[in-house]
C-alpha cells in the first residue's frame, strides 16, 4: 500500500522538474550574445520552467540608446529562431544607464515574421522541439 503512494507522489515531484536543457542553452547563448554587443551591459537572463512545461526567459540590459536596444532585440530573436525549437515565453526589457525604459516587448513570431527570419537566419531550430500538437 505504502508503494502505491510513493508512485503518484515521485511522479508528481518528476513533473516540477521541467527544465529543458535546450532552453537553459538559449539563455546562456543569449547572455554571452548580448554581452559581446557594442553599448549593452548589465545583461541578465532568467530562465524559469513552470509544471505545465511552460518556458519562460526574461531579458534585462542596459544599453546605449534606443538603436542598441532595437539591435539587441533582433540580437534575442536570432538567437531564438536558431537556438530552440522549443516555445518559450520572453520578456525583454532595455533600459539607459539612468533606468529610463528604451524597449519592453514579448518575443513572438507572427506568420510575417517567420518569412523574414527564415530569410535572414535560415530553418527553425527543431532543437527541443515539443511533441507535435503541443
Amino acid at each position: 500500500m505504502r508503494r502505491l503512494l510513493l508512485v503518484p507522489l515521485a511522479l508528481l515531484l518528476a513533473a516540477c522538474g521541467t527544465s529543458d536543457s535546450t532552453v537553459e542553452k538559449l539563455a546562456d547563448r543569449i547572455e554571452a550574445d548580448l554581452n559581446a554587443e557594442d553599448g549593452v551591459s548589465e545583461v541578465v537572463v532568467q530562465h524559469r520552467a513552470d509544471v505545465d512545461h511552460q518556458q519562460r526567459l526574461t531579458v534585462t540590459a542596459t544599453v546605449r540608446d534606443g538603436g542598441t536596444a532595437d539591435r539587441a532585440l533582433e540580437v534575442v530573436k536570432r538567437d531564438y529562431w536558431t537556438g530552440t525549437g522549443r516555445t518559450v515565453d520572453f520578456r525583454v526589457r532595455f533600459a539607459d544607464e539612468t533606468g529610463v525604459e528604451l524597449r519592453k516587448s514579448d518575443v513572438r513570431f507572427k506568420l510575417g515574421d517567420v518569412v523574414e527570419m527564415e530569410r535572414r537566419y535560415g530553418p527553425r531550430s527543431e532543437a527541443g522541439e515539443l511533441d507535435p500538437g503541443r
